[in-house]
């Protein structure tokens, strides 16, 4: 058995590593948690169970959990991950970025890590940090985390993606540069409490907080129920202690902060990986009439013939899901929603289909499918008045319909080649009815894991 490295710093999300995760996941050969992105020393622990129970994997497993073997070599006192990327997309779209990750220990029970992404395209990222000569520096991640027993805390920067999507969540979905605040976890044999908190926007009090229960039976059973708050104006210490919930906490001191509800599940049945999302924004249980706020995720992942990795996603979000009649405490962070990034009033389907094999090359295929109505996280029902149980999506819906096929190969093993060709089609762009557009693109993309 290899020994234990406990390193703090995480994995970038569009990292070509995260395909190789995902694979042993749906083979049911690794957990799937709640909480991303994935903590290096958690993937280390990980690898360390299937190289001591590896009868039964077959070649291509084995050649996989070989890909990891630089991550199960590295150093608990300092060690880093180096990620290079470049990408081209016809016409005239070009990106390029360094990321890097490091960490290491400071204490018998102390950590740390930081992370750094140099980045430039042809254009920039209006969400991201101010730009220096079409530079822009993202400071993701820089955190202490201190173990004491069974319970972790994180204090610093961190991304986050809560639930089961591929790149976002319904609670929480990563930002641009992370969220600045703290995490507690507590992990027992079936049972997980995580509480986060982290300051939106400190010049008005913004803040946001979550806490989570969860219970768990290894790579089989995943339910949890979440609650998430988002408070401004005046700072209400309350809200920094987990332990009550948020909906008597704001009660009884008479506020009227956001507060989200969330339930989310997951099994794996017959080779199968279900996954679910429930998020109530807002319920009506007495006959006023004012609209319920629902949103919901559903996703299935698994192989047919034993190498075609099928995934299918559907996300559904009603019109007044995340809106607020204070626009302090409206669900978004620096213009972007906090859950999913496409907003309200919206649902989006995809597919795809990857063939995983023992040689460097993966084909693959996905569809894209979105309804986007005319809703608007700042604009509340409180505010537009009118139907309150409006059709689905609402006004003039845009449509998007996007297909790309692709391949990705794999060179000399630290270098990963992917080229696509798709096409993309609008209905109804931008809200405008009868214009109707269509592009078609080709992009290749160069990964280079040091």
């Amino acid at each position: 058995m290899i020994a234990l490295v406990l390193l703090a710093y995480t994995m970038p999300l569009d990292s070509p590593y995260m395909e190789y995760i995902e694979y042993l996941q749906v083979r049911g050969l690794m957990e799937i948690p709640y909480t991303r992105p994935y903590e290096l020393g958690w993937i280390i622990q990980q690898m360390d169970y299937l190289i001591v129970n590896d009868a039964g994997h077959t070649v291509l497993d084995r050649r996989l959990i070989s890909q990891f073997t630089p991550l199960v070599t590295k150093n608990e006192d300092f060690s880093h991950l180096l990620h290079g990327y470049l990408h081209y997309a016809e016409p005239e779209y070009y990106r390029g970025f360094i990321d890097y990750r490091a960490g290491g220990r400071l204490a018998p029970h102390t950590r740390f890590t930081h992370a750094l992404r140099f980045q430039r395209a042809s254009d920039l990222d209006s969400a991201g940090p101010k730009p220096w000569k079409d530079f822009q520096v993202y400071l993701t991640e820089g955190l202490v985390q201190m173990a004491y027993g069974t319970v972790e805390i994180d204090v610093g920067r961190r991304n986050f993606l809560l639930g089961y999507g591929d790149d976002s969540g319904l609670l929480l979905s990563p930002a641009s540069e992370g969220y600045d605040g703290f995490m507690v976890r507590i992990p027992l044999r079936y049972i997980e409490f995580s509480n986060i908190f982290t300051v939106l926007d400190a010049s008005q009090n913004r803040c946001f907080t979550l806490h989570r229960i969860g219970f768990h039976l290894k790579r089989f059973l995943n339910i949890g129920f979440s609650e998430a708050l988002l408070f401004g104006g005046t700072f209400e210490p309350l809200y920094l202690n987990p332990f009550f919930p948020y909906y008597l906490s704001q009660w009884g001191i008479d506020r009227d902060d956001n507060i989200m509800w969330s339930f989310d599940a997951q099994i794996r049945l017959a080779g199968t990986v279900f996954s679910a999302e429930l998020l109530i924004d807002d319920y009506m249980y007495e006959d006023d009439p004012y609209p319920d706020k629902l949103a919901y995720k559903v996703r299935m992942a698994t192989f047919l013939l034993d190498r075609m990795l099928t995934k299918i996603s559907y996300t559904f979000v009603d019109k007044w899901v995340y809106t607020k009649d204070d626009t302090i405490t409206v669900y978004e962070y620096n213009g972007v929603p906090l859950g999913f990034p496409l907003g309200n009033d919206v649902d989006h389907i995809t597919g795809s289909l990857m063939y995983v094999n023992t040689s460097p090359l993966w084909p693959y295929a996905r569809v894209t499918y979105t309804r986007k109505g005319e809703g608007s996280i700042y604009l509340p029902y409180e505010i537009e008045g009118g139907d309150w149980t409006p059709p689905f999506p609402s006004g003039t819906v845009e449509k998007t319909l996007e297909t790309v096929v692709g391949a990705r190969a794999m060179v000399h093993g630290r270098l990963v080649l992917r080229g696509e060709v798709g096409r993309i089609s609008w209905k109804n762009y931008q809200h405008t009815a009868g214009d109707d557009r269509d592009d078609t693109f080709f992009t290749i993309t160069l990964w280079a894991m040091l």
